[in-house]
């Protein structure tokens, strides 16, 4: 894509220094950073709503889900049943995992924030494809914890006054943009070809 047309102080153009002969461009991988930069924001987005669904289930679990009561094994508390206990333990490791994958992107990105002039195609790709990796577990993870979230409060859970089914559709709804098998795809490339993903307005 080419934008054409748009005028900005020279100062203010990316990619250009001021030398004897006036501004010249002199293209830095670094100038193309933003984009990693914002889909590192996305995956922690996503994170930070898949944690506010996992906070909101359990707090109506331990104060509204009744235990189920056709069960030989009757327990006096939805928080004692076997059940309920595994899939919060499942959706908290995911979301732990998710979380530890993002850090090591973000760790990533900050060391090469650390030298801005020499950043090299090959260091900004391999920080890409743990920022794709990262955001598509993200995703993944949000979208299993916004559905599995009702397994363990109940049908009056999904009453539009709890508020549980925003934190599914806001990340549904957000992670269309950027579909997220093409994701997975510049991951896979990168595992079976070796190959690193150019800068374009979504990598």
């Amino acid at each position: 894509m080419v934008i054409d047309g748009v005028r900005v102080p020279w100062a203010a153009a990316a990619g250009y220094v001021r030398t004897d002969a006036g501004w010249e461009f002199r293209p830095r991988v670094y100038n193309t950073l933003n984009v990693p930069l914002i889909q590192i924001i996305f995956a922690n987005l996503y994170l930070g709503i898949a944690e506010g669904a996992l906070a909101t289930a359990a707090t109506y679990t331990r104060e509204r889900t009744r235990p189920w009561p056709y069960t030989p094994d009757l327990k006096e508390s939805a928080t004692q049943e076997f059940h309920v206990l595994e899939t919060y333990g499942d959706l908290r490791a995911k979301l732990w995992a998710a979380e530890a994958l993002t850090e090591r992107a973000v760790t990533l990105i900050e060391a090469i924030n650390a030298h801005a002039d020499t950043v090299t195609p090959e260091e900004r790709g391999e920080a890409e494809v743990v920022i794709a990796a990262a955001k598509q577990v993200a995703i993944d993870v949000g979208l299993e914890v916004g559905t599995r979230v009702y397994d363990v409060t109940g049908a009056r859970a999904t009453a539009s006054s709890v508020g549980l089914d925003i934190f599914w559709r806001n990340i549904r709804t957000h992670s269309l943009h950027d579909p997220v098998a093409h994701k997975r795809a510049e991951v896979g490339r990168h595992a079976l070809l070796g190959e690193l993903p150019e800068p374009s307005w979504y990598t």
